[in-house]
């Protein structure tokens, strides 16, 4: 068990601790050769700089790993970094110190899905839904996923709690625009981020699959929704498009890494109610992180190219 976390660690204090490693770059200085290292655990993000380097030492730290990390901390253009002197591997460690999780049991989520899925009349939107997480395997990497890597939902059960939060967005506008299908709008939620259960990999650290990186989860949400509708007897192809549409467009452009944008009321609305629900996760995410006593403002959001504010109050 850790004793102490990334978010506690202190210019100056003295570091003796496990963290999984999630970076290891081989650079050259004036005076040699350093590592930089990005090391982590469930509640940040930390660099590290190891200034006597060599390509032996440089092979010996395997991103993914878990090391026992020696040093100080320190400081580099306002940033906190260890100045490492020593990291070993070691294979005794709690995997939950590394993996952060969120709000929610495994079994609310599960719950809550089951309930969703119940609702949908369209039969074949139900049977489609029905058989994707009836494989037990693929239902409880769903519900153990994540949002995403870093922005959003970046923790154990982010997936399935941001997809319900967008499955509850969509039925929300469904009831109060007539031209907006709801059991569209229902299957669309649930499914439009079902390729992230194979674009993530959780080992000690959130990082993109070899899938997840070349081809991207809306394209492989895509594939997996096509290859089961291939399987359901005289499923409606205008509904197969439709649904697949909903997949391949949620994100909203091309340039937001959709491959064509929404052209259809649900899809604008799915957009939306996707990007308000990952907006404010992120939201929720950075004011959590950097809110305190004193701190009206967050530091320059790149993402969002602006910053939050905090403040109950506005000066003049």
């Amino acid at each position: 068990m850790k004793s102490i976390f990334v978010a506690e660690l202190a210019a100056g204090s003295a570091v003796d601790e496990l963290f999984a490693l999630r970076k290891v770059e081989l650079k050259e200085y004036p005076n040699g050769k350093m590592i930089v290292i990005e090391a982590g655990d469930r509640t940040g993000r930390i660099k590290g700089v190891i200034w006597s380097a060599s390509p032996e030492l440089y092979k010996s730290l395997i991103p993914g790993e878990i090391f026992r990390i020696r040093g100080t901390v320190t400081t580099y253009k306002g940033e906190p970094q260890i100045t490492v002197e020593r990291a070993e591997l070691t294979k005794d460690y709690d995997p939950g110190d590394f993996l952060p999780t969120g709000p929610f049991t495994k079994e609310d989520l599960d719950q809550r899905l089951s309930l969703a899925i119940e609702d949908i009349g369209d039969n074949d939107y139900k049977a489609l839904i029905k058989t994707v997480f009836a494989d037990g395997k693929f239902r409880r990497g769903f519900l153990t996923g994540v949002g995403g890597k870093l922005w959003h939902h970046n923790y154990v059960g982010g997936l399935a709690e941001h997809t319900l939060g967008v499955y509850d967005l969509c039925r929300d506008f469904a009831g109060r625009y007539k031209e907006l299908d709801k059991d569209l709008m229902a299957a669309g939620a649930l499914l439009h981020d079902i390729g992230k259960v194979e674009s993530y990999s959780l080992e000690n650290f959130i990082d993109y699959t070899d899938s997840g990186r070349l081809i991207g989860h809306i394209v492989i949400g895509d594939e997996i929704v096509k290859a089961i509708i291939a399987g359901l007897p005289d499923f409606p192809a205008k509904k197969s498009l439709k649904i697949r549409h909903m997949i391949l467009s949620h994100q909203g452009s091309p340039e937001q890494s959709s491959p064509v944008p929404p052209m259809m009321p649900e899809g604008e609305a799915l957009y939306i109610a996707d990007l308000l629900d990952s907006k404010l996760a992120a939201y929720r995410r950075i004011t959590g992180k950097e809110k305190r006593d004193g701190v009206r403002w967050s530091s320059f959001v790149n993402l969002l190219d602006k910053h939050i504010f905090f403040g109950d109050e506005i000066d003049g």
